[in-house]
């Protein structure tokens, strides 16, 4: 691995780590960070500012996973791909610019998956938003997301259009997803997992 492939990945992270649901929600004159569970991603943003808001933010993160993937892809070998994958994501969920908060990063592991292959990303999606609706929990779209990714992308693998090493990629992405879903996991377990369409009862105004 080259110090250009390093960079690459500092990169994915830096684009990861752009915070659109702070951004959409400042626009609405909300402090998602203050607001509901206090995470960036598109469900909190729903809670606290509603659906266009919501929208908006969950097309900035997964295009903040799919173009730098996309180019990453293009430029640089298989290994600096399926690192750059989990660093985007890390990105999202640590964010540089708001002192390592962040959210789930569902969304921007879509992009990630998609920047690969528009294709097995809209599977990944698909995936999710089923999840999303025989659940209501947001948790379980990203858990949904998080294991179709390892499944497509191993799939892609198995039939020569993906290199394996993308495999690595998706699970250490899952492992993110997973450390940052844990207590979302316990709250599942003990039945108070809040679901989609429940407004939030702390809406922090700007």
């Amino acid at each position: 691995m080259t110090i250009w492939s390093v960079v690459a990945i500092i990169v994915a992270y830096l684009c990861g780590s752009i915070p659109f649901g702070v951004i959409v929600a400042r626009l609405y004159g909300i402090d998602v960070l203050a607001s509901g569970s206090g995470r960036t991603g598109g469900t909190n943003v729903l809670r606290s500012a509603g659906p266009l808001a919501a929208g908006l933010t969950v097309l900035g993160d997964v295009m903040k996973g799919l173009i730098p993937i996309f180019f990453i892809q293009i430029a640089f070998s298989p290994l600096t791909v399926a690192l750059a994958m989990p660093a985007a994501v890390l990105g999202h969920n640590f964010s540089i610019f708001l002192g390592f908060r962040g959210g789930v990063g569902a969304g921007t592991a879509v992009g990630t998956v998609g920047g690969i292959n528009f294709w097995a990303g809209l599977m990944v999606a698909i995936c999710g938003l089923l999840g999303l609706a025989f659940t209501r929990y947001a948790s379980i779209l990203s858990t949904s997301v998080a294991v179709s990714s390892v499944i497509v992308l191993t799939i892609g693998a198995l039939l020569g259009l993906t290199p394996y090493i993308y495999i690595l990629g998706s699970v250490m992405t899952m492992l993110v997803m997973f450390y940052a879903l844990r207590e979302n996991f316990a709250r599942i377990r003990a039945g108070t997992e809040r679901k989609v369409g429940q407004k939030t009862e702390n809406i922090a105004k700007i």
